[in-house]
């Protein structure tokens, strides 16, 4: 799996991510509406840092994060499918480092599988080690340390 960072999504390639797991991206962002999620990932402002994931030379995730010092945190993603953020981990990682961040925080839905995988340290304690979380009224963001 491929990770970079690039600098827009590809409407077409987003929509065909969003249609081929929308149950799971829904249920993992809380976004039911398409075109109202594609929006934020097309309003990128300065502090927004945009990421795809390839595999075998096709685009099958974005995620989209807002850095802020050494610390990014992720806050929409879409997925072909709900391995590619596993598969993805290790280029993650590398790639947050070789970007000047040393932590990761994730906003997640609560109680949803990605909070609990997360919350895990992505199942690569090797990778990411858990710091802290803060629940909100509606979400959860968890906090890792870049290892």
């Amino acid at each position: 799996m491929i990770v970079e960072k690039i600098n827009e999504i590809d409407d077409s390639v987003f929509d065909t991510i969003y249609n081929a797991n929308t149950a799971s991206i829904i249920q993992n962002t809380g976004y039911d509406n398409k075109e109202q999620l594609k929006h934020r990932f097309s309003s990128v402002k300065d502090t927004f840092n945009l990421f795809s994931f390839t595999k075998d030379g096709e685009v099958v995730g974005y995620v989209q994060g807002s850095g802020k010092d050494d610390t990014i945190t992720i806050f929409n993603s879409v997925t072909k499918s709900t391995s590619v953020l596993e598969e993805g981990v290790a280029g993650s990682n590398s790639l947050l480092k070789s970007l000047g961040f040393v932590y990761l925080q994730v906003d997640c839905v609560k109680n949803v599988p990605m909070y609990s995988w997360i919350k895990a340290s992505c199942n690569r304690t090797d990778l990411f080690e858990y710091v802290s979380e803060e629940e909100r009224e509606n979400d959860i963001i968890v906090k890792l340390k870049l290892l």
